[in-house]
């Protein structure tokens, strides 16, 4: 590598203005949270007079525990390794000089993040405000010294020579996931390759991969949509649904997870998708919703008309109004980003206030 001092200025521009990697959002874990193992107790004599002796070997310390707090500085679980352990606690010593504990290993998650069980699928907690505390696994018992297993014997010689001691114990194993219970205030529902990427790429700061093929994302992207006087809307882009979906064809179950997670619900569709017109693609996505959780209809405030770019005229566009009258219909072109300005009036009553903290805007 050449150094940074005799580099040509557009290597050294090159370098202080890359652009991060794509990262998507993870909004499920599934995590192995591992006790620290107790210190090993010490065995130690000391000479009181002569052949008399005392045993002085102090226990060891207790494992750390695995703790996760709810944090609002997190946006995701990408920061989450999937083996988390406590800190082994330190063995006694002599003197009585009893070991340390381990550290408990304390690990930030989003506020509102769901812990659960992997072996029943049952929840555990739900770590719903700032600086909340959950103890996934616990450290194992630091094991006895000399010193404190002698009590046990009968006083005299026998307690004198005592040189047994104990090992730490294992910490706790549990196996838990995490899942986020919000995701974002407006997700995008719709058919692989219907441009809901292209949406979130031009109505916000994130940037999902675009390509023209279906299933190009494979995780929710959230950006965030910015209003005057510090207001917002997140939206995530959600991986493209198939027809089956809802009996589990494909990733569907996964799927639906992440649509699950959202407060409320935008339909895209193709509008220049030949094997399926509009109206058969909502009536489609409408099923799979619907069979899912019967509740996901409900979110649904809108429609995304995407690619009207591609349309001769705007009877595609007029006839999709006129067969579903009770929702708003938002014709765009995502990559000519044209009409954006619709999307960000029908998803304005759901903005939310929210006041800069870290900087931290968009998860992409």
């Amino acid at each position: 590598m050449i150094p940074l001092a005799r580099a040509p200025l557009r290597l050294i521009l090159a370098r202080c203005y890359r652009v991060p990697p794509e990262r998507a959002l993870v909004d499920y874990l599934e995590v192995t949270a591992i006790g620290g193992t107790g210190g090993t107790g010490c065995a130690s004599t000391v000479e009181l007079i002569r052949n008399r002796r005392k045993p002085d070997g102090a226990s060891g310390g207790d494992g750390g525990d695995v703790v996760f707090r709810g944090a609002s500085k997190w946006r995701d679980f990408s920061h989450v390794k999937g083996e988390l352990c406590g800190q082994n606690g330190r063995p006694g010593m002599g003197s009585d000089m009893k070991g340390g504990k381990g550290s408990d290993l304390v690990v930030g998650v989003p506020v509102g993040s769901i812990i659960g069980c992997q072996v029943t699928q049952k929840p555990l907690v739900e770590l719903a405000s700032e600086g909340q505390e959950f103890r996934a696994a616990k450290g194992g018992r630091g094991g006895k010294g000399n010193s404190a297993i002698s009590l046990s014997l009968p006083a005299g010689l026998e307690r004198g020579k005592c040189r047994e001691r104990e090992p730490g114990e294992e910490g706790e194993v549990k196996d838990v996931y995490l899942e986020m219970k919000i995701i974002a205030d407006i997700g995008l529902v719709g058919l692989p390759n219907a441009g809901k990427s292209s949406i979130l790429n031009a109505i916000s700061h994130a940037r999902p991969k675009v390509a023209a093929y279906p299933f190009t994302t494979m995780r929710p992207h959230v950006g965030v949509v910015h209003y005057p006087e510090h207001y917002q809307v997140t939206m995530a882009d959600i991986p493209g649904l198939v027809e089956g979906s809802s009996l589990g064809r494909g990733l569907g179950h996964s799927f639906l997870k992440h649509i699950e997670r959202c407060k409320s619900l935008l339909y895209v569709v193709d509008m220049a998708c030949e094997d399926h017109p509009a109206i058969e693609t909502i009536s489609i996505l409408h099923k799979e919703l619907e069979a899912f959780n019967p509740d996901l209809v409900d979110r649904i405030v809108g429609i995304i008309a995407n690619k009207i770019d591609l349309l001769p005229g705007p009877e595609g566009v007029v006839d999709l109004a006129r067969a579903f009258p009770n929702l708003s219909v938002a014709p765009v072109s995502a990559m000519q980003s044209r009409n954006i300005s619709a999307v960000r009036t029908l998803i304005e009553p759901y903005k939310t206030l929210n006041v800069p903290d870290d900087g931290v805007s968009d998860v992409s």
